[in-house]
């Protein structure tokens, strides 16, 4: 395929420093940015499909904290993908120094209390099916051990829910984990930030999102490796299946970019407003080239309560609220891809 003339814009959070130092050795050339007060390094990844202009940041621990980092990357750096990629706690089946991809965020400590005691409801988010069907088709191989510093052969790659929250499970004889294995079976690792995350970024369905961690312990199966040495094996071979996924990532299929998608809203717009705003109200049932009629007939429930909609309806030619119907036009597409991908061909047919 041919390479797009600007890079993709990718973001990595990672919570603890183990994990940065981690990332950072698989991006060349790295350097020192910062935006509105928040601190970034960010270099430049070749993939064997695309360019990558990597943001990288050390976010600190915990749901919250990392939520709102999350946000404001978001905001800031406006990405195509997000991943946030650290270390984490094994809970089945896995062993230290495998890498976890993250099919499911579980919040295990969303409930609220009630006269008969803690009532659970739970509290699970999903995280882009193309990233992990990607991460599948890759760990299918042995290219991203070969990342690895320690050249580890057995490292292996599982995919399950990940669950976590603000308290640490020590044990399996913490209420904690028999509450865990009631509600949340399934699980396969612990931390303490990935329901933060993919609370913040669920809202951005155009953002493609991805959760990748090390196993750096076990519940109940204490290693005789220092805690120091279980991390910066378990951060680099979550690096290490970073690098290798990135390399070999080819998201042309799904992912639109940013100039995509200013694009296609502005013709979109042109559809419409105001050249053909009196066949607005009729809901282009003249209108020859059916497209039009079947884009309409998508965007509509967006625009037909709007106040800058009914201005236009009173003065077709009122610029500002022009300015402010693409505005929204344009976050409605950033913000649901599926809507994105099913007019996208459609704006070009009717063109």
């Amino acid at each position: 395929m041919s390479r797009a003339d600007t890079p993709i814009r990718i973001v990595i959070l990672t919570p603890i420093r183990v994990e940065y130092e981690s990332i950072r050795k698989h991006i060349p050339q790295i350097k020192r940015e910062v935006i509105e007060g928040v601190f970034f390094e960010t270099g430049l990844f070749s993939g064997a499909n695309h360019d990558y202009e990597v943001f990288i940041q050390e976010t600190g621990s915990k749901n919250t904290i990392v939520a709102l980092a999350s946000e404001k990357a978001i905001r800031l750096l406006n990405p195509a993908i997000i991943i946030l990629v650290g270390i984490a706690g094994g809970v089945k089946d896995v062993q230290i120094g495998d890498v976890v991809i993250g099919t499911k965020a579980y919040g295990y400590e969303s409930g609220k209390e009630e006269e008969q005691g803690p009532k659970s409801r739970p509290e699970v988010l999903s995280y882009s099916k193309e990233l992990i069907e990607a991460a599948r088709v890759i760990s299918r191989d042995d290219e991203w051990r070969k990342r690895i510093e320690d050249s580890a052969t057995s490292a292996r790659v599982f995919f399950g829910p990940i669950a976590s929250g603000d308290k640490v499970i020590a044990s399996t004889a913490t209420p904690l984990y028999q509450f865990l294995k009631q509600h949340y079976n399934d699980t396969i690792a612990l931390e303490m930030e990935s329901i933060g995350f993919a609370q913040a970024v669920s809202p951005y369905r155009r953002i493609h999102a991805l959760n990748i961690r090390g196993i750096s312990d076990l519940l109940d199966h204490k290693s005789g490796i220092d805690e120091n040495s279980r991390q910066y094996m378990a951060a680099n071979r979550a690096a290490a299946f970073l690098s290798e996924f990135l390399y070999q990532l080819d998201c042309s299929p799904f992912l639109f970019t940013d100039m995509d998608v200013k694009s296609i809203a502005k013709e979109l717009y042109s559809l419409f407003f105001p050249a053909a705003f009196q066949e607005v109200g009729k809901d282009f049932t003249d209108a020859i080239n059916g497209d039009i009629r079947a884009i309409w007939e998508k965007v509509k429930p967006f625009f037909i309560k709007d106040d800058a909609f009914e201005a236009l309806r009173q003065d077709p030619e009122d610029s500002a609220a022009q300015g402010v119907l693409e505005m929204k036009l344009r976050r409605v597409l950033e913000q649901d891809a599926d809507l994105l991908k099913s007019v996208v061909d459609l704006v070009y047919a009717a063109k």
